[in-house]
């Protein structure tokens, strides 16, 4: 656990390596797809008031769509010694993972 917001000391980031991960088709975690689908169904007919209640939450205007980019271990690495991880909690995750990895 790192302190990200120093000096009101609000911030806190809790970086973590995940290890022996695996692919799954499976999207499904509770296998209730029938629940899902009507989920699904209530989120598409309300998107324009999720949107409005992200207005009014805390931080929804600063949040941002993000993208899983897969990166082989080489070019992790490369990317953090070349600083190409601009924010702060990033650089830390990364360069901690690398050094975790390096240890072993």
């Amino acid at each position: 656990r790192f302190r990200t917001d120093v000096n009101r000391g609000m911030g806190w980031v809790h970086p973590y390596l995940a290890r022996d991960c695996s692919y799954s088709s499976n999207t499904d975690t509770n296998n209730n797809n029938n629940n899902n689908n009507a989920q699904n169904n209530h989120d598409a007919n309300n998107d324009n008031s999720n949107n409005e209640e992200k207005e009014e939450e805390v931080g929804g205007r600063d949040t941002e769509k993000q993208h899983l980019r897969i990166m082989k271990l080489s070019d992790v690495k490369k990317a953090v010694m070349d600083g190409r991880f601009m924010e702060v909690q990033w650089s830390n995750t990364v360069a901690l993972a690398m050094l975790h990895l390096s240890l072993e």
